[in-house]
């Protein structure tokens, strides 16, 4: 009876532990996905919503999901907004009364445009931003956004891209002309379509004295297939703040076809 106990035990135990990371954050380095008001600490997402317009902002239910989300981070990237109207940005930022945004122009050298919109609360003072669009759109699908914060002691800089699938090697070359050799902090974060048919992940040729904090190993797609499409990468100046990196993917195809990719830092390291 003593044995049947135990193992009956253990199987409740298993069961529960399943039940519990169904759907979970995965998340890598030891990190907490804590609210950063509660830690201190500042968190910083991507999410390519796949094709976000009018469509999608006119589903309450989906706006929810998205706001449900996205207000765990201080600052996080809305990528793949594709409004010629540019009203769909609008109605999701209502979503989000405690956040500042600022959106890039539409980029694109098809009839195809695509935006990127930067979303920030009050952990985060914006200082500059600079849109690529207009240089380099004869040279990238849709060329970077950069955007440059203060919080507390950390000053530090986004560049955010999607890159076009057919030409990934090119654009990432492209990105790293632009990005140059920074001396201050730097992270790199989007779909960088890094993966699969589209970029040899094995044999990584691009920004190679960085650390691809988002690893091989880590699925960001919705689709069966197993692709880290969606990355963070960071230059050596940002090693001291960073803390952890991870994948939120509890997401449906109705909602995306890419997982939120996030990373967590210390903003009290200057």
């Amino acid at each position: 009876m003593g044995n049947k106990k135990s193992l009956f035990m253990v199987g409740v135990t298993l069961l529960i532990l399943s039940v519990s990371f169904s759907g979970c954050i995965i998340e890598e380095n030891g990190g907490s996905n804590t609210t950063s008001d509660e830690t201190g600490n500042l968190s910083i997402a991507c999410w390519n919503l796949q094709i976000f317009g009018p469509t999608k902002a006119s589903n309450e239910t989906l706006l929810d999901y998205y706001a449900e989300k996205l207000d765990d981070y201080d600052i996080f990237i809305v990528q793949e907004i594709r409004d010629a109207s540019e009203t769909a940005i609008e109605t999701l930022a209502e979503k989000f009364p405690d956040y500042q945004y600022i959106i890039s122009n539409r980029a694109g050298q098809s009839s195809s445009k695509e935006q990127y919109a930067v979303f920030y609360n009050d952990r985060a003072t914006l200082v500059d931003s600079y849109d690529y669009q207009a240089e380099y759109q004869e040279d990238m699908q849709r060329p970077p956004l950069e955007v440059t914060f203060i919080s507390n002691n950390w000053t530090f800089t986004l560049y955010t891209i999607h890159t076009q699938p057919d030409n990934v090697p090119g654009e990432l070359s492209v990105l790293e002309t632009i990005v140059g050799n920074p001396t201050g902090d730097t992270i790199i974060l989007g779909d960088l379509n890094a993966d699969g048919s589209y970029y040899d992940e094995e044999n990584i040729m691009h920004f190679t004295d960085w650390s691809w904090a988002v690893t091989n190993d880590v699925d960001t797609t919705v689709a069966t297939s197993d692709n880290t499409y969606d990355r963070i990468i960071i230059n050596d100046a940002t090693e001291n703040n960073f803390l952890s990196v991870g994948v939120m993917d509890e997401v449906v195809k109705e909602q995306s076809d890419h997982y939120l990719v996030y990373a967590v830092f210390n903003p009290e390291v200057s």
